[in-house]
C-alpha cells in the first residue's frame, strides 16, 4: 500500500514539473520574441502599422478586444487538442467550472462587445440600418450552416443523423439576437441626459432596450427551465439523468433543455457523445441546445453592455473602473444563485444547460481578462498583445481551419506511447503553436478572413 502511494505520487509530481517545465519553455520563448521585435521595431522605425496599410483601419480598435478574442482561441485549439490529458484544463462533466469552461463563453461576450463598435462606425459611414441588418441576418446565416458542416467531421453526413446546433451555429444565435436587436434601437445620435448621474450612467441608459430584451430572455428561460417538463420528469430537474444521484431520474437527462431539443430536434440530431452521457449514460443531450440559445443571447447582449462603454466613457480609467465594478456584480449575482456551491444552489454552474449562474460567472472572467488586457495594451501601452493578437484578427479562419485539420499531420501526430501527460501536452502545443504561427503568417501578409 505504502508502495503505491509512493508511486502515485512520483508519477503526480513528475507530471507537474513537466507542465511547469513546458510553461517555462514557452515563457522564454514569449520573452525572447518580444525582445527580437522591441529590437527590430528600434531597426525599422516606420510610421505603418505593423501588417501593413490594411491595419489602417485596425488602428481605431482596441488592441486589447484583438488579444482577448486572440487568447480565446488559441486555448480553444488548445483544449480541443486535448490539453495534456489535465481534467483541470479541460470541460466539467456536468456542474462546475473549468479552465476550458471559460473558452466558449469568452468567445460570445467578445462577440457582443464587438457590435456597439461596429454598428456606429456604419452610422458614422452613412449605411442605412436596414443593411446593417441585412448584413447581420447574412452573417448569421452564413455561421449556422458552416457550423452544420463542420459538425460533420466528428458526426455522420446521413441527413437524417446532421446534428443541427452547435458552437458556430450557438454564435449565430446570439450574434442574430444581439446584434440585430442593436441595430434596430440604437439610435444614429445618442444624447447623455443631463447631470452628474445622467452622464455617470450614459452607457447603460444607451443600451436600455438591450437590458430589456435582457429581462425578457431571462424570464423566459426560467419559466422553460422550472415548468416545462417531461410527463415522466421532476419539474426543474437540473441533472444529467442516467445513474446520477443514485438513478434518481434516469430518463430526464438535462431536465427541460434536454427534453425540449429531444421532442423538438430529435434525438438522432443531437450531439451522441457527450462527456455527461459517456459518464453517466441516460439519454442523448446537446449541450448547444435549443433553450440555451436564450441564455447565450443573454451572455452576448452583456457583451453590448460592455461595447457601450467603451463608446461612451473615453478615459481608460472609467472603462476599467465600470468594467471591473460590473465584472463582481455578475459574480457575485452568479455566486449566490449557485449558492456559492457545485452542487445545491438554485442554479447551478453549467456549461452544458448555459446557466445563467454560468453567464454570470463567466461574464464576470472576461469582463477581469479584457480590464487587464485594456490596462497593458490600450491604457499603459506597454505590451502589444504579441503573440495573442494575430489569433484574434483570424479568429474564425483558426477555428475552421484547426476543426477542419483535426485529424492531419503535420498538426496531430501519434507515437506508441500517449498515455503520459507529458507527451499528450507537447502534442498538444505542437498543434496550438503551428496555428499560432499560421496566424501571424496571415497577418503579415494581410489576409484578414471574416464572413
Amino acid at each position: 500500500m505504502v508502495k503505491d502511494d509512493l508511486t502515485a505520487w512520483f508519477i503526480s509530481t513528475r507530471e507537474k514539473i513537466t507542465l511547469l517545465l513546458l510553461l517555462g519553455v514557452l515563457l522564454a520563448a514569449w520573452v525572447l520574441y518580444g525582445v527580437l521585435r522591441l529590437i527590430m521595431s528600434r531597426v525599422r522605425r516606420s510610421a505603418k502599422l505593423r501588417y501593413g496599410d490594411k491595419e489602417l483601419a485596425i488602428q481605431q480598435r482596441l488592441r486589447a478586444l484583438d488579444t482577448f478574442r486572440g487568447m480565446a482561441i488559441v486555448f480553444m485549439i488548445f483544449v480541443n487538442d486535448g490539453a495534456g490529458g489535465y481534467w483541470w484544463l479541460e470541460h466539467a462533466t456536468w456542474n462546475g467550472l473549468a479552465a476550458g469552461d471559460l473558452v466558449f463563453p469568452a468567445f460570445l461576450w467578445i462577440m457582443g462587445v464587438c457590435v456597439p463598435l461596429s454598428v456606429k462606425s456604419a452610422f458614422a459611414k452613412g449605411v442605412p440600418r436596414w443593411k446593417i441588418v441585412f448584413h447581420i441576418i447574412r452573417r448569421s446565416i452564413m455561421m449556422f450552416l458552416l457550423g452544420i458542416s463542420l459538425n460533420t467531421i466528428y458526426g455522420s453526413n446521413m441527413l437524417g443523423e446532421l446534428r443541427i446546433f452547435g458552437v458556430l451555429q450557438r454564435l449565430a444565435v446570439a450574434y442574430l439576437v444581439s446584434a440585430g436587436f442593436y441595430a434596430l434601437t440604437a439610435p444614429k445620435y445618442y444624447t447623455p441626459p443631463r447631470g452628474a448621474c445622467g452622464q455617470a450612467l450614459k452607457d447603460v441608459l444607451s443600451c436600455a432596450w438591450c437590458w430589456v430584451l435582457a429581462g425578457v430572455l431571462i424570464a423566459a428561460h426560467s419559466a422553460i427551465t422550472f415548468i416545462i417538463h417531461d410527463p415522466d420528469c421532476p419539474a426543474g430537474y437540473l441533472g444529467p439523468g442516467g445513474k446520477h444521484d443514485e438513478w434518481v431520474a434516469p430518463e430526464c437527462s438535462g431536465g427541460a433543455a434536454g427534453y425540449i431539443d429531444r421532442l423538438l430536434l430529435g434525438e438522432s440530431h443531437l450531439f451522441q457523445h457527450s462527456d455527461a452521457r459517456n459518464v453517466y449514460g441516460g439519454p442523448v443531450t446537446d449541450p448547444e441546445g435549443l433553450l440555451g440559445c436564450l441564455t447565450s443571447a443573454v451572455q452576448a447582449l452583456l457583451g453590448v453592455q460592455a461595447g457601450a462603454t467603451v463608446l461612451l466613457q473615453r478615459s481608460h480609467k472609467a472603462r476599467v473602473s465600470r468594467w471591473l465594478a460590473w465584472a463582481l456584480v455578475f459574480a457575485l449575482a452568479g455566486a449566490l444563485l449557485a449558492g456559492f456551491s457545485r452542487e445545491h444552489g438554485v442554479v447551478p454552474i453549467n456549461k452544458n444547460l448555459w446557466s445563467m449562474s454560468f453567464v454570470l460567472v463567466t461574464s464576470a472572467v472576461s469582463l477581469t481578462i479584457l480590464s487587464i488586457c485594456y490596462t497593458f495594451t490600450d491604457a499603459w501601452r506597454v505590451w502589444d498583445g504579441g503573440p495573442f493578437r494575430a489569433p484574434g484578427l483570424n479568429a474564425i479562419a483558426l477555428y475552421i481551419g484547426h476543426s477542419v485539420c483535426a485529424h492531419l499531420f503535420p498538426f496531430h501526430w501519434r507515437v506508441p506511447f500517449m498515455r503520459t501527460h507529458a507527451i499528450r501536452l507537447i502534442e498538444a502545443v505542437w498543434g496550438t503553436a503551428l496555428w499560432v504561427i499560421i496566424a501571424h503568417i496571415m497577418a503579415k501578409k494581410k489576409v484578414f478572413i471574416t464572413l
